[in-house]
C-alpha cells in the first residue's frame, strides 16, 4: 500500500531528528524505533543521502556536518549590516502590493522586510518567530507557521510548519539566506530550514526574491535550500563581491543593489 506524502515526510523528519541527536544510526535500530520495515528505512536513508544530509555505510548512516562555515547566531546577526538590511527591506517593500499574500522565512533581514510592509493591507505567512512583535497593531495580518521552535535561529520548522505552507499560495516569496552563489544556489547551515524554504518557493505563484546583504553573496553553507534557477530577483548591496554577483547574473537572475536606489 502506497503511503501518503505526509506520512513519508513525517517519518523522514523523525529520522532527521534522530540523526541530529545521535549523529550515527543503524537501519535496524531506526526500524525498531519507528515500527517500520528495514526496507522502508533503507529507502529513507537513500533519500537523505541524496540530499547530502547523511553518508551511508553498511547497515547504517552518519550525519554529515561538513567543513563549511557556520552561520552566526541570531543575536550576532541582529547587529550585523543593519543599515544595509533596512535598505534592502525598503526596496522589497515597493514590490509588494496591497492585498498580497507574502511568504517570508526566518532571519533578521526578512524581519526588516516585515517591518517595512507591516502598514500595508497584506497577509504575512512566516516561520519567523519574532514577527508577531512587529506586526501587532499594524495593517498587516500575520499567519505563523507554528511548528518546532529553534531558539538559535528564532524560527519554526518541522512537519507542522510544512503542512500549513502546503495548503497556501502566495503572490510573493522573500527568503533570507546564509549564502547564495551562482553554482550552489541558496544554502543554509540548518537543514530543517531547507524544508521550509523549499515549500515557500514551491507554493509561490509570483516573484521569488532573495534578500541578502553583501556578506552573503558567493558564500556556500552545508545544505542547499534551492537551486539558483528558483530565484527571480536578488536584492543586496554594493558591498557584495562583484565576481560572485556576475556569476549569479549569468544564470539569468535580476540583481538590485538597494543602497544605490534613491528612496
Amino acid at each position: 500500500m502506497k503511503q501518503s506524502k505526509a506520512v513519508v515526510q513525517q517519518r523522514q523528519y523523525q529520522i532527521r531528528r534522530l540523526f541530529v541527536e545521535r549523529n550515527s544510526l543503524q537501519i535496524a535500530e531506526v526500524s525498531k524505533i519507528l515500527g517500520v520495515s528495514e526496507l522502508t528505512v533503507r529507502r529513507d536513508f537513500s533519500v537523505l543521502e541524496q540530499e547530502g544530509f547523511i553518508r551511508r555505510f553498511h547497515g547504517g548512516g552518519q550525519l554529515l556536518s561538513g567543513d563549511l562555515p557556520n552561520a552566526p547566531l541570531y543575536e550576532d546577526k541582529d547587529l550585523l549590516k543593519q543599515r544595509q538590511k533596512q535598505q534592502i527591506a525598503r526596496y522589497i517593500s515597493r514590490l509588494i502590493q496591497e492585498k498580497d499574500t507574502v511568504f517570508l522565512n526566518a532571519g533578521t533581514t526578512t524581519l526588516e522586510v516585515i517591518k517595512a510592509i507591516n502598514r500595508k493591507n497584506v497577509i504575512i505567512v512566516t516561520n519567523n518567530a519574532p514577527a508577531c512583535t512587529v506586526v501587532d497593531g499594524t495593517g498587516a495580518s500575520l499567519i505563523s507557521t507554528g511548528g518546532e521552535f529553534n531558539p538559535k535561529t528564532r524560527s519554526f520548522t518541522g512537519i507542522m510548519a510544512v503542512q500549513l505552507i502546503q495548503k497556501m499560495c502566495a503572490q510573493v516569496c522573500v527568503l533570507g539566506v546564509n549564502g547564495i552563489s551562482g553554482t550552489e544556489g541558496i544554502t543554509t547551515s540548518n537543514y530543517m530550514e531547507t524544508m521550509i524554504n523549499d515549500e515557500f518557493l514551491n507554493h509561490c505563484k509570483g516573484k521569488r526574491i532573495v534578500a541578502a546583504d553583501g556578506s552573503k553573496i558567493g558564500k556556500t553553507f552545508n545544505f542547499i535550500s534551492a537551486p539558483i534557477q528558483s530565484v527571480d530577483l536578488l536584492v543586496t548591496d554594493s558591498s557584495a563581491d562583484t565576481d560572485a554577483l556576475e556569476k549569479i547574473r549569468e544564470r539569468g537572475i535580476e540583481i538590485v543593489l538597494a543602497d544605490q536606489i534613491q528612496d
